[in-house]
């Protein structure tokens, strides 16, 4: 809240919610059209974005890893052995596998992914050429550019080989007529000419260009990479994730421009994913079946060999009926000897793969020790039976042993051969990749509502950066509200007076400047040096010359022609809206001043052209009128135009009646108006500001007061310079004018910091120039009722007569 005083405080404002609710509508509404156009500029940008950018597709394929079928026939014996190679593979493994070089570089060849074509394009313009081009059709270069293709364009290759110096780098092929072409190396040196469909080899390249259909001069580009680049990039380009947690069930995407094409790599990926595994599967199954295949006549002899012993011991002592002891003993030697023929399988094996110190073939050799020391515990049970019961007993044990390992070994090999022979294995591919309909990004849809929303923020914060620092304020309501100082009134533009003023200016353009004394606005030093003799003698012996020692020596007075006069307002056209809202000034201001310290008046502004002369003639004419004795002073002694108004002499006004060189009386002249007078600024002095603060002016003002009513004072701009704060000091009344629509907040402010810090009673304000529009507290219905009823009166008034 500003400390200075005010004639009526403000009305109690809202909550600061509603003042920046109000406010923010306010601004949009006031630059509707900058806030429309801003956010349509975006709007369309973002159209023509997603129109134009490339458009990228993805593809998707879905592959099943299983886990590997062991036999249900075997014999529990060779549960183990039969299970080898058989475990599921870890997901994670396999999505590694998917993106090794052993699947991708097929893939590669496949498709000639080593290499890659593009067309030179002009940034931005290119792609919005393409929009209306038709393939085969090259469309004309725009703004004489040929090198750059504008769409239609057709360029094929299918294959090129280069030196490895030249593998990574850019080679630009240059188009010709009839499909001729040439190729330059990266430093546009020509490597090898040649035409569409014909193989071209020279400087260690060889180039097919399948079709060639451009413009002559049209640019295109190709690169070949490393074989190993080409692999990695492809690898590096795939997204490969597992769908769930332990599913098996694998996502393979991959993204690109060309719908047709990603769906056919990622086919190819899978295919070859799908055939690794199957060969790996084959080859794990060669090996076991070659190993089993070389156990088999070992199991074989064994077998007849405990089949023979077993005959040979029948024929001897001949048949006998096993006890129940016998049984039991049986039974579980025969567990033991099968786990431990399975085991001995198991390393031989292993050592295929591993030598006898390592951990897999140790750890086996400690199980086949323990299930021998569990054998021989058991065996210790049965001692008391007899001697020839046991012997009868191993061999039927060993004879049966020896069949079941044999037999499931026979059936393991049977497996192996049916796996060997497969083409699927473990791996199967659920859904293959579709050509995709609709591109994964950009989104259309999502861009453009991103845009609507970005235009929209963009326009609204635009129209409040521009309200705030780069266009000024035109509302009174935010003035009172802002900064609570109250609108005494807002004075319209008038036309009437601007045609005046551009009359008077033409003719004073058109007048030869006669011969002799100027005023100097600016006087130079020989100007000041010249006259300074003439003040030192003059001064001392004029009245007043007791405040000389204030007054610096270069104060310059000259005798000059009278400026062209310009019209007063007021009594040029009475009934204009204008004058309407200076007669709405003058009521406030004759309220404001009744609780006054004095009748003194200071107006000022932020800075120049706000209109402070045009309103303080035209309402101090107004004051008179109603019958007041009004005293109307130009205190801008640096550029005071007041003179004009009244058509009065420019010398012999305040600068001189500080300075004493004239008296009160003859300052104070009669402008023609009935109870007005006027006293120019006379002299530009140097120090202008020294003497408005001399004690002088203050007992010059007081003197004035005390003659007549109002005294009404026209001051320099505030922001310019201190005098109008010296001047406001002392009136017990201040009215600071704003021009509408030019003045930013920060300027009003400043200025009323100034005037708070110059202890000025600041009694309001007045909006100048405001401009007529429709709708608002301004609008086209206040303008209709005042233009008509203040027309009306004279009309009825000359009937009357």
């Amino acid at each position: 809240m500003s400390t200075y005083d005010t004639l009526d405080p403000s009305p109690a404002p809202g909550s600061d919610e509603e003042e920046v609710v109000r406010d923010l509508i306010r601004i949009i509404f006031e630059q509707i059209w900058w806030v429309l156009g801003i956010a349509g500029t975006i709007i369309l940008l973002s159209v023509i974005y997603a129109k134009t950018a490339d458009h990228i597709y993805s593809a998707d394929a879905m592959i099943q890893v299983e886990t590997a079928t062991s036999s249900t026939s075997s014999a529990a014996a060779l549960s183990a052995l039969s299970s080898v190679g058989g475990t599921a593979p870890r997901t994670d493994a396999e999505i590694e596998i998917i993106r090794s070089r052993t699947v991708v570089e097929p893939v590669v060849e496949q498709f000639k992914l080593n290499f890659w074509t593009s067309e030179n394009r002009m940034p931005y313009l290119s792609a919005i050429s393409r929009l209306f081009a038709h393939a085969g059709k090259p469309l004309p270069a725009w703004f004489g550019m040929k090198s750059y293709a504008w769409g239609g364009e057709i360029f094929a290759v299918d294959s090129i080989i280069v030196p490895k110096a030249l593998e990574g780098g850019r080679l630009t092929l240059i188009a010709g007529s009839n499909g001729a072409y040439k190729l330059l190396d990266p430093d546009r040196q020509v490597l090898l000419t040649g035409v569409a469909g014909e193989l071209a080899t020279a400087n260690g390249v060889t180039l097919l260009v399948k079709k060639l259909v451009a413009r002559p001069g049209t640019e295109f580009f190709v690169t070949r990479t490393n074989q190993l680049d080409a692999v990695l990039g492809l690898a590096g380009g795939l997204q490969v994730s597992e769908k769930g947690h332990d599913t098996g069930i694998v996502q393979l995407s991959y993204s690109g421009v060309d719908p047709k094409l990603i769906t056919a790599i990622t086919n190819a990926v899978a295919v070859s994913y799908m055939h690794h595994r199957t060969e790996r599967a084959q080859e794990e199954a060669s090996k076991m079946l070659a190993f089993l295949n070389s156990e088999l006549p070992h199991l074989r002899d064994e077998l007849k060999r405990s089949e023979t012993a077993l005959s040979e011991y029948q024929a001897r002592v001949g048949t006998f009926q096993p006890t129940q002891e016998a049984q039991v003993y049986l039974s579980g030697g025969l567990q033991y000897e099968k786990e431990i023929a399975t085991l001995r399988i198991q390393r031989s094996q292993l050592l295929q793969r591993f030598t006898p110190d390592s951990l897999e073939v140790q750890t086996v050799d400690a199980q086949i020790a323990a299930m021998t020391r569990e054998k021989t515990h058991f065996e210790d049970r049965f001692k008391t039976l007899p001697g020839t019961e046991r012997q009868a007993l191993s061999l039927q044990r060993d004879a049966k042993v020896a069949e079941e390992v044999y037999v499931a070994l026979l059936n393991r090999i049977q497996e192996l051969s049916i796996t060997r022979a497969g083409t699927i294995g473990n791996v199967h591919i659920v859904d293959e990749a579709l050509v995709p309909s609709a591109p994964v990004k950009p989104k259309a849809a999502l861009i453009i509502s991103g845009g609507t929303m970005l235009g929209v923020i963009a326009g609204i914060g635009f129209a409040i950066v521009r309200r705030k620092f780069l266009t000024g304020v035109s509302d009174p309501d935010l003035v009172e509200r802002r900064f609570r100082v109250p609108v005494l009134g807002s004075i319209s533009y008038s036309l009437e007076q601007a045609r005046a003023d551009r009359l008077a200016y033409e003719r004073k353009a058109s007048l030869q400047r006669p011969q002799g004394w100027a005023r100097l606005s600016n006087p130079s030093l020989a100007d000041a040096t010249r006259l300074s003799g003439f003040m030192r003698h003059v001064i001392p012996r004029l009245p007043g010359a007791s405040v000389a020692p204030v007054i610096k020596e270069t104060t310059v007075v000259l005798n000059g022609e009278h400026s062209p006069t310009r019209p007063l307002l007021v009594k040029m056209s009475p009934f204009d809206v204008s004058v309407e809202g200076l007669r709405g000034l003058r009521s406030a201001l004759q309220f404001g001043l009744v609780d006054a310290p004095n009748r003194i008046v200071c107006l000022t502004s932020p800075a120049p052209s706000d209109g402070k002369s045009f309103l303080c003639a035209n309402l101090a004419t107004l004051l008179s009128e109603s019958g007041r004795r009004v005293l109307l002073i130009d205190a801008d002694l640096r550029r005071g135009r007041l003179a004009q108004y009244f058509g009065s002499s420019p010398e012999g006004g305040l600068t001189e009646l500080l300075t004493g060189q004239i008296d009160v009386e003859t300052a104070a002249r009669a402008t023609g108006v009935e109870g007005l007078h006027f006293i120019g600024a006379g002299a530009y002095p140097p120090n202008p500001s020294e003497i408005l603060a001399s004690s002088r002016f203050v007992q010059v003002i007081t003197r004035l007061e005390r003659e007549f009513d109002i005294v009404l004072i026209d001051t320099p701009p505030l922001l310019a310079v201190a005098d109008a704060a010296v001047v406001a000091n002392v009136a017990g009344s201040t009215i600071l004018i704003m021009r509408a629509g030019v003045h930013t907040e920060r300027n009003i402010d400043e200025s009323l910091k100034k005037l708070r810090r110059a202890r000025a009673r600041v009694i309001g304000s007045v909006m100048n120039a405001m401009q007529v529009k429709r709708g608002g507290r301004y609008g086209s219905y206040d303008y209709a009722y005042v233009h008509t009823y203040t027309v009306a009166v004279p009309e009825a008034e000359s009937k009357d007569v």
